[in-house]
C-alpha cells in the first residue's frame, strides 16, 4: 500500500456538465446529460462551483454514472501521491489503492464460478500447502476463505490508526516481505475466525496468492483474462511485491472511466451487456455485511446514506488517499472519486454525495 503524503491545496477548473450531442466513447460508455435521465442539474453545478473555488480540496475525478450512462466525467489539476503538481484526464491511470481489494474479490468471485475454488467455507491453509505447518495451531486451521474475504480471521495486525510511513505498521513490513503468506500467518492468533472485524491488507494479499494458487496463473493475467477483457479495460497497471506476488492489497492502477465499469457490473448484478461475468450470488453476498457490527461484507464496505426520511443502502470499494467506487443500487447510481488527501479530507466524496450527487439523482 502507497505511503501517504500531503496535499497542496491546487484549485481546479472544472469542465461544463455533458451535453445530449455526445456521442457513444470507445471504451463502451455512452454518455448522456444529467437532465437528459431526468437528473437535477442545480446540485451537480453547485458541486462543479464548490471544486473549481477549492472548497473541495485535491480532487482529481469525479464521475457519475446513473442507469448505465456517464452523466458526469469530470478531472481535475492536483497534487498526486507523490507529492506533484499533475494534470488528470480521462485516459490517466491512477492508483486506486484499497479498491484493489475489491477487484480481488470480484475475481475470487469468478474462480468459485468456475470452480477452481469450492467456496467460501474452504479453509484457508487448503491454498498453501507448502506452508501447512502454520496451519498447526486449530485456531488457524479453523481460517476459512470466507474469514479471509470479510477480514475477520482472528490474527494480530497493526495497520488502522498508525501512518503507512511508520515503521511499526505492518503494511509496510508486509510490503518489502519476501514471503507475504508467512509474514500474515505466522501472527498470533489474537480470537476465534468470524468473530471480529480487522482492517488487514496482509490478508487480502493472501487472497491474491490462494487464488494463484487455485488457477495456476498470475492474478493480473486471470483479471485480464476474465474480468478486464470482458469489460473493455485495455489499460491498467498493476505491480508486484518483492516477493513475486501481484499487490492485491492495493497496488492496482486503473483509469477512472475502468473503475466506473466495476461499479456498474456489481449494480447490474454481475451482467455486462449480454455476459454474466460473475454470479449474482457472489455480488448479493459479498456487498452484504458479514462481521458483526462492523459494515463490511467480502472485501467491500457496505455503506449507507440518509436522505430527507428515508435510508439509501449501498456498497463501496475504497482506497486510501480518497478513492472510491460507490454503488447505489436504488437509485441506479455509480459514482467514482479520485484524489489524494490525508485525514478529514479523505472524506470529501462522501460530503459530496450527501450534499450534491443524492440531492440531484434520488428524484422520486
Amino acid at each position: 500500500m502507497m505511503s501517504a503524503a500531503l496535499c497542496a491545496d491546487d484549485k481546479a477548473e472544472p469542465k461544463p456538465l455533458p451535453s445530449t450531442e455526445q456521442e457513444k466513447v470507445s471504451d463502451g460508455w455512452e454518455n448522456a446529460s444529467p437532465g437528459s435521465l431526468g437528473l437535477k442539474t442545480a446540485p451537480l453545478e453547485e458541486m462543479l462551483q464548490k471544486l473549481k473555488d477549492g472548497t473541495y480540496k485535491n480532487i482529481h475525478s469525479v464521475l457519475l454514472v446513473k442507469k448505465g450512462k456517464l452523466v458526469l466525467d469530470e478531472y481535475f489539476r492536483g497534487t498526486n501521491a507523490e507529492g506533484n503538481s499533475q494534470e488528470f484526464g480521462p485516459d490517466t491511470l491512477h492508483t486506486v489503492q484499497s479498491c484493489t481489494k475489491s477487484v480481488t474479490s470480484i475475481l475470487i468471485g469468478i474462480a468459485i464460478d468456475q470452480k477452481l475454488i469450492r467456496g467460501v467455507d474452504e479453509p484457508i491453509s487448503t491454498f498453501f500447502p507448502k506452508e501447512a505447518e502454520l496451519f498447526k495451531d486449530d485456531k488457524k486451521a479453523a481460517i476459512l476463505l470466507k474469514h479471509c474475504l470479510s477480514m475477520s480471521a482472528g490474527l494480530s495486525w497493526n495497520e488502522s490508526g498508525i501512518p503507512y510511513t511508520d515503521p511499526r505498521n505492518d503494511a509496510m513490513g508486509l510490503n518489502k516481505s519476501r514471503d507475504p503468506v508467512r509474514y500474515v500467518f505466522e501472527r498470533s492468533v489474537t480470537g476465534a475466525a468470524g468473530e471480529e472485524f480487522l482492517y488487514h491488507s496482509g490478508i487480502s494479499i493472501s487472497l491474491g496468492e490462494a487464488l494463484h494458487h487455485a488457477a495456476g496463473m498470475d492474478v493480473d493475467l486471470f483479471a485480464e483474462k476474465h474480468l478486464f477483457g470482458p469489460l473493455g479495460i485495455t489499460r491498467f497497471r498493476w505491480p508486484k511485491t518483492p516477493s513475486g506476488a501481484v499487490h492485491t492489497g492495493g497496488g492496482l492502477w486503473l483509469r477512472p472511466r475502468d473503475m466506473a465499469k466495476l461499479g456498474q457490473l456489481f449494480l447490474n448484478k454481475g451482467r455486462w451487456g449480454d455476459q454474466q461475468i460473475v454470479s449474482e450470488a457472489w455480488v448479493r453476498e459479498s456487498t452484504k455485511q458479514q462481521v458483526p457490527y462492523r459494515g463490511y461484507g467480502y472485501q467491500w464496505w457496505v455503506r449507507n446514506f440518509r436522505t430527507r426520511d428515508h435510508l439509501i443502502e449501498g456498497f463501496a470499494a475504497q482506497g486510501l488517499g480518497g478513492q472510491f467506487i460507490i454503488v447505489l443500487p436504488d437509485l441506479e447510481t455509480v459514482a467514482v472519486f479520485t484524489g489524494w488527501n490525508v485525514g478529514a479530507l479523505t472524506e470529501q466524496p462522501f460530503d459530496m454525495l450527501q450534499r450534491y450527487i443524492i440531492p440531484a439523482v434520488d428524484v422520486k
